[in-house]
């Protein structure tokens, strides 16, 4: 998993999942909240762990159906420059340019970090639905309570 004595990696993985469980609750105060004051080494380590979720999903899942209106539907609740960048890399997808990572690839950080935050809240979505998907997350998250990594900071 991660070294207890890196603080920061603790972090990113927190905040990874917290920020996927935001866009799946629809919560858009604790979408923004999830990365707030956060500065680039921080947004990178995020980011690195969202991949590390995505990927670990898509190998639990298989190659599960996204739904170009669920991915739509989650980055409405982005901040609204995101929203925007999204919607852009949602159409290259449908386009059938690219795949949503490759997509999202020439994005800037903070857009990215949302992206694939959506994409792998809209994974679990489409795979478990809303509660399922919900309890899959909170599973995660006291596994690693279990696991002796406490969340570092309050949850809003």
């Amino acid at each position: 998993m991660t070294q207890r004595r890196d603080p920061q990696l603790v972090n990113a993985m927190w905040r990874a999942v917290d920020l996927t469980r935001a866009y799946l609750a629809q919560d858009r105060d604790k979408v923004a909240a999830c990365l707030k004051g956060l500065d680039t080494s921080q947004m990178e380590q995020i980011f690195g762990w969202l991949i590390l979720d995505h990927d670990q999903w898509f190998e639990e899942l298989g190659e599960p159906p996204v739904t170009v209106r669920e991915l739509y539907s989650m980055a409405a609740l982005a901040p609204m420059e995101t929203e925007a960048a999204v919607a852009a890399a949602v159409q290259r997808v449908r386009a059938g340019e690219a795949g949503i990572t490759g997509a999202v690839g020439n994005l800037a950080l903070l857009d990215q970090v949302h992206a694939i935050a959506i994409e792998t809240a809209v994974m679990v979505l489409e795979a478990f639905g809303r509660v399922g998907a919900l309890q899959r997350l909170d599973t995660e998250a006291l596994r690693y309570e279990q696991m002796g990594y406490p969340r570092p900071y309050p949850i809003a």
